[in-house]
């Protein structure tokens, strides 16, 4: 309130200096006081206007200071010079009446800021302590997100870019005669003038995040419908869109270059923001497809909707990267922009092929044994092609850092790139396929049920809950589709119904009894190892059990 009430004086002071100097500049004086003054329509006009407007700002001011006795007319001493100037003063002498009110308002701004001087000083000094509490409770990252918010800064950014990206679109379109294949040209002036400076990059970053979090939102309510508007609560959803645009501006340099070359650059970043939200497009949309293959939903409406989302992240990326290199040349940066694009295409495509297997098996009869090797080999073919893609660039990298000029940033982003999409994805496939080799081996270690002992089995699989066409027999004699139970052994050993070990290696966990054991020296300590041993046993049971359960249920969950 302080602040805006500041901002209105100062606005007094401008309009008072406004008035003061076209009165000079007219050079007319008024010989015979009010009478004279209102027989000129200039002057009467300038004189109702400059009350008018000094009356508002001092009557605002005094609202949000809560002045109510005489002292709100003190706000009114930039009408002073209007008072002079109906007073039949020369108008030579007016900027004198103006300095006069100018340095009263200042005594005026001056005494009330001591005057509040102690409360404000009490007010941050209680400020800082709960700050230091919030501090202390939540961490320095909780509470300056919390601030942030709550000062309402991310929108007064988005407001501020947002007037200026207009106003200098204004400008472009109202001055230059522009055919019609140049607006993407003037567009991207207009936006590249808009981040000239530090605070107007960062606010162009903030608005970008607000367009991203706006757009993934939209999609995802486009998917679910209103439900997806209930269960949103990702609100930080947008935000890497905002932060990619300030670590590639900053990187490239963009505030040092020329408006031409700005605007120019600009095309790229933007390329490589869209990039990166059609991947954010993709993580949300991909576990909707999934669950809506599996679940057998009849409603043609919510396919429709997905297969059209699908459809247009596949065809966009290609589409991208098509256009962008016929404009420019393939380095570096430009190779991972490719590569994600062609990655993200690659990922929806499998995808949907995951998502048409689903639908297929819903309208078969009988279970289909091969389902989860068919899934299993798309999957390992996109993270097969997701590496190699990731090999190329890491090789393309290097040549570029031994043949060019080499930089720390394009050498660290090499080597974040070779441990997270070369090295950690090696690890998650490798391990992915020795666990998935070993369930193979066991499953095939088990025999395979007869007819004649599924007809005498006669039930369900307890897993799936669908027919027993075929099925396998655990050692503990209980049947389990072979697909099922493979799924099951990637989670747990154990049969999922008695809970005992499938192979023969079942781990016996003696080690800790026997070092024990060698401290019994009589027959009372024996007979309390006895009932401590039963004690953890029966604990560690139940505890396996427990787990056992809500393992058993992610797993039909699955298999459903």
């Amino acid at each position: 309130m302080y602040t805006i009430s500041l901002g209105l004086i100062f606005g007094e002071y401008y309009l008072s200096n406004q008035y003061t100097t076209v009165e000079e500049q007219s050079g007319k004086d008024v010989d015979d006081s009010l009478l004279a003054a209102l027989h000129d329509y200039d002057i009467s006009k300038r004189m109702i206007l400059h009350l008018c407007g000094q009356c508002i700002c001092g009557t605002v001011a005094a609202f949000l200071l809560d002045i109510s006795d005489w002292r709100k007319y003190l706000l009114l001493v930039f009408t002073t010079p209007l008072i002079a100037r109906l007073c039949g003063l020369p108008v030579r002498d007016l900027s004198a009446v103006h300095n006069f009110a100018t340095i009263f308002a200042i005594l005026i701004v001056l005494f009330f800021s001591c005057n509040k001087l102690s409360h404000g000083l009490r007010l941050l000094k209680d400020g800082l302590l709960q700050v230091k509490e919030a501090v202390n409770e939540f961490g320095y990252i909780a509470v300056v997100i919390s601030y942030w918010y709550a000062v309402m800064l991310p929108i007064q950014l988005l407001i501020f870019w947002t007037s200026l990206f207009l106003s200098h679109l204004y400008v472009f379109c109202h001055t230059k005669n522009i055919p019609v294949d140049g607006r993407l040209l003037v567009l991207l002036a207009a936006i590249g003038e808009s981040c000239a400076t530090p605070i107007s990059l960062f606010a162009l970053c903030i608005a970008i995040s607000y367009f991203s979090y706006y757009i993934l939102t939209l999609t995802k309510v486009f998917l679910l419908g209103r439900e997806g508007l209930m269960q949103d609560n990702d609100l930080m959803r947008g935000w890497t869109e905002g932060f990619t645009m300030m670590l590639i501006a900053l990187q490239t340099g963009l505030l040092d270059l020329k408006p031409l070359e700005r605007a120019f650059l600009m095309s790229v970043l933007l390329f490589i923001v869209v990039s990166s939200l059609v991947q954010s497009m993709y993580e949300i949309t991909d576990p909707i497809l999934l669950v809506l293959s599996a679940s057998h939903s009849r409603s043609l409406s919510k396919h429709l909707r997905v297969l059209a989302v699908c459809t247009v992240l596949w065809v966009s990326p290609l589409y991208m990267t098509y256009e962008i290199c016929q404009y420019f040349d393939l380095d570096f940066w430009l190779m991972i922009i490719i590569s994600s694009c062609i990655l993200t295409s690659v990922q929806v495509i499998g995808s949907l092929l995951v998502y048409w297997l689903f639908l297929y098996d819903t309208l078969r009869t009988e279970t289909w044994e091969r389902l989860d090797d068919v899934v299993y080999y798309i999957r390992s073919t996109v993270r097969i092609l997701e590496f190699i893609v990731a090999v190329f660039v890491v090789c393309f990298g290097i040549k570029e850092s031994y043949l060019s000029e080499w930089s720390w940033l394009n050498s660290g982003i090499l080597m974040i790139h070779c441990y997270f999409n070369v090295w950690q994805r090696l690890q998650t496939g490798w391990k992915t396929f020795l666990l998935r080799r070993e369930a193979v081996n066991k499953i095939e270690s088990l025999p395979e049920a007869t007819s004649e002992q599924l007809l005498s089995h006669n039930d369900v699989c307890a897993i799936c809950y669908h027919d027993l066409n075929s099925a396998r027999i655990t050692k503990c004699g209980h049947y389990f589709h072979g697909c099922c139970l493979r799924k099951w052994l990637y989670v747990k050993d154990v049969c999922p119904l008695c809970h005992k070990h499938i192979t023969d290696s079942v781990p016996v966990k003696t080690d800790k009894f026997a070092r024990d054991l060698q401290n019994v020296n009589n027959i009372n300590d024996l007979l309390d190892f006895q009932d401590y041993a039963e004690e953890e046993l029966e604990s560690e049971n139940d505890s396996e059990d427990s787990e056992d359960e809500e393992e058993a249920v992610m797993v039909a969950a699955a298999v459903q």
